[in-house]
Formats: structure tokens, C-alpha cells, sequence
């Protein structure tokens, strides 16, 4: 009886074998290549690094970027690595940029030896190593759900985990975050008209041991942990209309990523070494190593002190609108929170002062079709601090959390915005109003106008005009620094009148006038052409043989032309 019951045992368990396994069959892997290539060339004068009264900048200059997403897929998990290879025409440093030639710690030898974005210089045989960026390296996994990690939770959750885009994670429009980063991101669907983003955002790391002080060292060598978390639900309550609340914390210790906090010139912040601020050299912003220092002795540490802290809150509303050939886009954030600096106390010592934050952000598209005809008007309001004001004590103007230089792209091409060549423009020739917003510690007001012709699918013609002025009056009794291709640039201390009143609103007026021809299949022609009518207020001052001497703004022009093949 025992041997026939194990024979029917081994029997059943044969036929089990046999028997086609209950679950899906596992999906085939997949690999998938999509991106575009880019040749670019463009030429233009008078805005390069920011100082319109300075004109003697010019250039004509070309390059190329490949920029492609490998997506290796395994059903509906798949893991992305996106790469971006940024080279100009000729060598224009030093040196190529490759390697091992360059030992500098600067692509093509120096500060300003390759175009800015650029990794390297295609020279005579081209062989050269350039730049290999990294811009995703990232998972996407199902979170919860059927078939993942947490089965048991019923609603879908998609996850990323690693270097990954923003995408509309805090926002449609780029208003708060943009570009990339690294942490952890998940969308939950509830219903096809309701979801929820979530994102922690590590923007700077503490290592083991960082926080601690070597032998005779004056100060510790961290960066803190920086950091920030993205709370922000999705809405479609009607056809149509898109709703997305955002609330989102960044908190910093000591000195952070300059996307993320503006690093505005304070004349009470202590400068380098401790010293007053009393012209460029001696002066300090509000991201700089001496403002963020334990003590004036201490700020040979490049990032500060880790003990000095910033908690930035943001909370408001992005949406989108569309009712037939009408659509409306209203952006409004507000701003709040509290940051440390080492600062000039009203006694004359020096020490750490903790001030506030309270800032507006308003930003609004409206666009009206007309058959083959686009029109467009966007308004935009940042508020800002006086010339006056001490910015260890209260900062008013907006800050991003990474705006990638892309706040108002599209829109123009030097002073308001980037265009074709998205390495002009930009936060260097705009003093921060693409990168930060507003117009260094400023604010901003602007209107655009665009109008969008179509004569074909394949062919439209566009014009833009950008007005532009700041919230609070700009002091024009400072300097920009001149230091072509940075990204960030900012109003400086010059003498004793800097910081003492503001004189203009007034930037000045760009218009842009460009076209799209799509001529091949994924290939396109892109030509564009701008011209900045200067403001008063961007106006400088210097001191010449010993004497304040004031400088009337010049206009600029730019004219930029690129092939694009998207694959």
C-alpha cells in the first residue's frame, strides 16, 4: 500500500512538471535607443559675460552634442542611462580637453579655454577624449500593484530610483524644478484624473567621518546634507483643465548647489578672510565659503560650515487650461522659510545672523489659435530685495530648487531666455533670471509676446517681443565682474556708493525672429535671429583712476543656426 501511494506521489509530481506554469511567461528583454544630435553654430556680441556697458565681446563660434537614452526594458521594468557628449569646433584652450594632456582640473586647460557646456575641442584629427557626462542612470519599477514590490497595496505606484529627470514631477511649466537629480520618485495613480508625485531629492551627501574636524584644522570639511523633498498631486477635475498643488522643503547646511540658492553679493556678509566689503575683491555672496564660514579665519573650507543651515519652504499652484483654441497656463508659488550667514552685526561684530525668507513667484501663459496662426503673451512678477537691504536678514527674491538654465526658454534668446543655441543666454548674460529667475537680487517683471505662422506642417516662421524690468529699482552704482562663459554672474560692490539706492527697473526690450524647417524625416533646420535694445538698468559703474565713474548699457545681438536629427 506504502509503495503504490509513493508511485502515485511521483506520478502527480511528474505530471506537475509537465504542466504550463500558472504566471506569464517572462517578457524578452529589450533594448531601446532614442536621442537627437545637434550642429550648432552661432554669432553674437556685447552679452557674453553679463556687462553691457563693456562691448569688446564678440564671437562666431560651432559645436556638436550627441545626447542618446539607452532603455534596457524587461516588461514593465526598465533601467535608463542617458549620455551627452558636448564638443566644439577647434581647439580653444590650451589644449583639446582629453587626456592625458589636461591635467588642470579644466576642460581645454582653463576657465573660459572651451565654450561654455562644451567638454572639449574637436581639433586637427579630432581625436579627442572630451567629456563623458552622465545624465540618467536610473530604475523604473512597479512600487505597488500587481506583479511588484508591495503587491498587497492595490493603487500602481511606478517608481525611479538613481539619476533621473524632474520632468513635471513639481510642475508643467519650468518654474520650480527642472533638469535632473538623484534620489528616489514615484507616481502613484489612483484614478486616470488623479495622481500623486513624490521625490527626495539629494542634492549634496555627509560621508562617514566628514562631519568631524581633522587634527589643526580650523573647520570641518563636509558639505552637510542637502537636501530636498517634492510633494506635488495631479488633478483633472473637467476635460481640459490640469491642476498640480505643489509643497516642497530644501534644506542646506553651509554652502549648496548654485542652481539652488542665488549667490547674491551682501555688503554686511563678511568677505574673504573677514574682511569689509568695500569693492569686488573684498566682497562675498550669499553662497560663497566666507559667508557660510564657522568663523572669518575658517573659510578656507569651500563649502562653509555645515553648522549654518537653510530651510526653504514652497508651496503653491501650477495648471494648465485648454477650451477649444484657447489655453491658459497660471503659475503662482510663495516662498518662505529661515537661513543662517556670518555676517557684520550692527555692533560691528561678526558672527552668525539668521534671517528670513519670504518670496513670490507669479507666472502666466496665455495662447489663442487662429488656423494656421499662434498667438501667445506670457507675464511674469518675482519679487525682490532693495538696494539697501541686508540680505543676511531677509531675502525676498524667489529660488528654485534647479531650474538646468531653462526658466523661460523659448522666449528669447539672450537677455530673457535661451534659444536655439541654449549654450548663449542663459543665467551668465541674464544674471541669473535663467537659472534663478529673477534678475540677481532684483526680482523680475517681463511680458512676452509670440506669434507662431505655419505656412506648412513643415515649415513656421516666428516673432518675439520681451520687455523686462526688475521688481525693486537696480543699483547701477555696482559692476558686473567680466568673466565670459560662466553660468552665474551677479551685480558687484564697486565703492562706497554701491548699495546705497536703486536707479533703474528698466532691463531693456529683446526681439527675436526665427524659423523651423523640418525638411527630412526627424531632421530639422532651426535659424534665429535676436537683438537686446538695452536698459538703464543695466547700467554699471567702475572706478577709473580713482574717480566712480558711470557706464551707459550697450545693446547686443545674437544670430544662431542648428541642424537637428531625433532619433
Amino acid at each position: 500500500m506504502r509503495n503504490r501511494l509513493v508511485l502515485a506521489l511521483f506520478a502527480f509530481l511528474a505530471l506537475l512538471t509537465l504542466a504550463p506554469p500558472a504566471r506569464a511567461q517572462v517578457p524578452a528583454p529589450k533594448v531601446t535607443i532614442t536621442g537627437l544630435f545637434d550642429q550648432v553654430t552661432s554669432a553674437g556680441r556685447n552679452f557674453y559675460d553679463g556687462n553691457y556697458s563693456r562691448d569688446n565681446d564678440r564671437e562666431w563660434y560651432a559645436r556638436t552634442r550627441f545626447r542618446p537614452d539607452f532603455e534596457f526594458s524587461v516588461g514593465r521594468t526598465k533601467a535608463v542611462l542617458g549620455i551627452e557628449l558636448d564638443l566644439m569646433y577647434g581647439q580653444g584652450g590650451s589644449n583639446d580637453g582629453g587626456f592625458p594632456g589636461n591635467s588642470s582640473g579644466q576642460v581645454c586647460g582653463f576657465v573660459g579655454g572651451c565654450k561654455f557646456g562644451t567638454g572639449g575641442g574637436l581639433d586637427i584629427n579630432t581625436d579627442v577624449a572630451g567629456l563623458f557626462e552622465i545624465k540618467w542612470i536610473y530604475t523604473e519599477f512597479d512600487l505597488t500593484g500587481k506583479d511588484s514590490l508591495l503587491p498587497f497595496i492595490p493603487v500602481l505606484t511606478v517608481a525611479r530610483a538613481g539619476g533621473q529627470p524632474f520632468a513635471t514631477l513639481a510642475n508643467y511649466k519650468v518654474a520650480y524644478a527642472n533638469g535632473d537629480f538623484a534620489g528616489l520618485s514615484t507616481i502613484t495613480t489612483f484614478t486616470p484624473e488623479i495622481k500623486l508625485d513624490l521625490a527626495y531629492v539629494i542634492v549634496e551627501d555627509q560621508l562617514a567621518g566628514g562631519n568631524r574636524a581633522p587634527t589643526g584644522a580650523p573647520t570641518r570639511t563636509n558639505r552637510g546634507e542637502d537636501y530636498a523633498f517634492i510633494l506635488s498631486p495631479e488633478f483633472t477635475p473637467v476635460k481640459g483643465l490640469d491642476l498640480k498643488p505643489l509643497f516642497s522643503w530644501f534644506h542646506a547646511d553651509g554652502a549648496t548647489s548654485a542652481s539652488s540658492r542665488r549667490n547674491a553679493i551682501n555688503r554686511r556678509t563678511v568677505g574673504p578672510n573677514g574682511v569689509t566689503c568695500s569693492s569686488a575683491a573684498t566682497c562675498s555672496g550669499m553662497n560663497s565659503a566666507a559667508a557660510l564660514g564657522a568663523a572669518p579665519a575658517g573659510a578656507a573650507n569651500l563649502a562653509g560650515d555645515a553648522a549654518n543651515h537653510e530651510n526653504r519652504y514652497t508651496v503653491g499652484i501650477d495648471s494648465r487650461w485648454r477650451v477649444g483654441a484657447f489655453g491658459l497656463d497660471p503659475t503662482i508659488y510663495y516662498q518662505w522659510g529661515n537661513h543662517d550667514s556670518q555676517a557684520f552685526r550692527t555692533n560691528g561684530s561678526v558672527g552668525r545672523v539668521n534671517g528670513d525668507l519670504a518670496a513670490w513667484l507669479v507666472d502666466v501663459i496665455a495662447s489663442y489659435q487662429l488656423g494656421p496662426l499662434l498667438l501667445e503673451a506670457r507675464a511674469i512678477y518675482s519679487t525682490g530685495n532693495k538696494a539697501r537691504d541686508n540680505l543676511s536678514r531677509g531675502i525676498r527674491y524667489f529660488e528654485p530648487l534647479d531650474e538646468d538654465g531653462s526658466y523661460n526658454t523659448g522666449w528669447g534668446a539672450i537677455l530673457v531666455g535661451s534659444g536655439i543655441d541654449y549654450f548663449n543666454g542663459g543665467g551668465g548674460p541674464s544674471v541669473g533670471m535663467a537659472t534663478n529667475v529673477g534678475y540677481d537680487r532684483y526680482g523680475r517683471a517681463g511680458l512676452g509676446f509670440r506669434a507662431t505662422y505655419n505656412f506648412t506642417p513643415a515649415l513656421a516662421l516666428y516673432g518675439i517681443a520681451s520687455p523686462t524690468w526688475t521688481a525693486e529699482k537696480v543699483d547701477t552704482d555696482t559692476t558686473v565682474v567680466i568673466a565670459p562663459q560662466q553660468t552665474f554672474t551677479n551685480r558687484n560692490v564697486v565703492d562706497d556708493q554701491s548699495s546705497v539706492k536703486g536707479d533703474s527697473r528698466y532691463l531693456g526690450t529683446e526681439l527675436d525672429l526665427g524659423l523651423t524647417w523640418r525638411f527630412a524625416p526627424n531632421t530639422a533646420f532651426d535659424l534665429q535671429g535676436a537683438y537686446v535694445f538695452a536698459g538703464s538698468g543695466l547700467d554699471t559703474a567702475e572706478v577709473l583712476n580713482g574717480v566712480h565713474t558711470h557706464r551707459s548699457a550697450n545693446d547686443a545681438y545674437l544670430v544662431e543656426a542648428r541642424i537637428r536629427l531625433a532619433f
